[in-house]
């Protein structure tokens, strides 16, 4: 595939972006068009009616590109649900609550928010939760989390992200390598871990694992230090973490995503352009910029220009594009 797709395409393919807005800014169809941004990332800001969401993410597949473009959006249930009952979706109760009926019930509901989701034009529903809600007092994960320990967590979630795929929609675990047990919220700050790799492998890592064997397509890593480790970066830019642990220990082949890296955890400390190419270099496959939406412009000019020095990072940048390609061809236009 690295013979039909360009370098400036396959730098495309990396990005998810978000925007202002009921209307595809001008600008952002011309991205699009070009094949100079691979998806998008929808929000409640982005809703105003059930036909406008449908006429929405129409224009977006409508749109000639290169290649397939792909829309997301977090609708976990709960208190992340971007579409709710006023414009026509199904109210979702939280992981907490569905964990309290049978794994039967998580992949029914998980099927009829599929359902929902496809008939509204979507690709990409940020979900389940894989952490494990350890720590009462976290601030960010609590009712999202399927559980308190590991075996709650895999018994409602494998059965959400199977319903989610069983309606044609593309299910992302999340946040690798585990955000249940921090005292901080990364869109404000940034969370740190104390674990040791053996807590990790029995605890946090255990419902990655049991997704990866059950075959998730993609996985959405934390804006979290892993401080017990010795590790220094986000996991989000961190190769051990992405990488070493993630590919390689736990042997997930399928795409990995940022979490937004316009959250406070990355973009205090990183500018976006920093943040992509530590990703690059770290092993994420897709990087979510879910608020400048005239960013993509400048970012794709510069990682281009760096790329065109690294033949490493070329290689790099070329592997995830085809992982994303290949995910693409096999979900999207059911």
């Amino acid at each position: 595939m690295n013979e039909k797709l360009s370098l400036k395409h396959a730098i495309g393919q990396l990005l998810i972006i978000g925007f202002e807005g009921t209307r595809l800014p001008i600008p952002l169809i011309g991205a699009l068009t070009k094949g100079e941004v691979g998806g998008v990332i929808l929000f409640s800001r982005n809703f105003e009616s059930r036909e406008q969401i449908q006429e929405l993410t129409a224009q977006i597949h409508q749109i000639q590109s290169p290649y397939p473009i792909w829309i997301a959006i977090d609708q976990e249930g709960g208190k992340v649900q971007r579409i709710r009952e006023n414009l026509g979706s199904p109210n979702l109760p939280s992981a907490m609550d569905i964990a309290r009926t049978t794994p039967e019930n998580a992949r029914d509901i998980a099927l009829q928010n599929a359902r929902d989701l496809k008939s509204l034009g979507f690709d990409i529903n940020f979900a389940p939760v894989l952490d494990i809600h350890t720590n009462p007092q976290n601030p960010i994960i609590a009712t999202r989390a399927f559980g308190t320990t590991p075996e709650q967590v895999i018994e409602f979630a494998i059965p959400t992200m199977q319903g989610l795929i069983d309606g044609g929609i593309i299910p992302c675990g999340k946040h690798f390598p585990g955000h249940g047990d921090t005292l901080l919220d990364s869109h404000t700050d940034l969370p740190e871990v104390n674990h040791d790799m053996n807590r990790l492998q029995n605890v946090e890592f255990k419902p990655f694992k049991a997704a990866i064997e059950a075959d998730i397509p993609m996985i959405m890593t934390a804006h979290i230090v892993m401080n017990g480790l010795g590790e220094r970066f986000p996991s989000t830019l961190s190769p051990m973490i992405v990488t070493d642990i993630l590919r390689k220990q736990l042997g997930f082949k399928g795409v990995i995503v940022s979490d937004d890296l316009e959250m406070d955890a990355i973009i205090d400390r990183f500018s976006t352009l920093k943040a992509v190419l530590l990703g690059i270099h770290a092993g994420v496959d897709a990087f979510l910029i879910c608020k400048s939406q005239y960013l993509w412009a400048p970012l794709c000019k510069q990682v281009l220009a760096q790329a065109k020095e690294s033949p490493e990072m070329q290689d790099r940048i070329f592997e995830s594009a085809n992982r994303i390609l290949a995910l693409k061809q096999k979900f999207l236009h059911q």
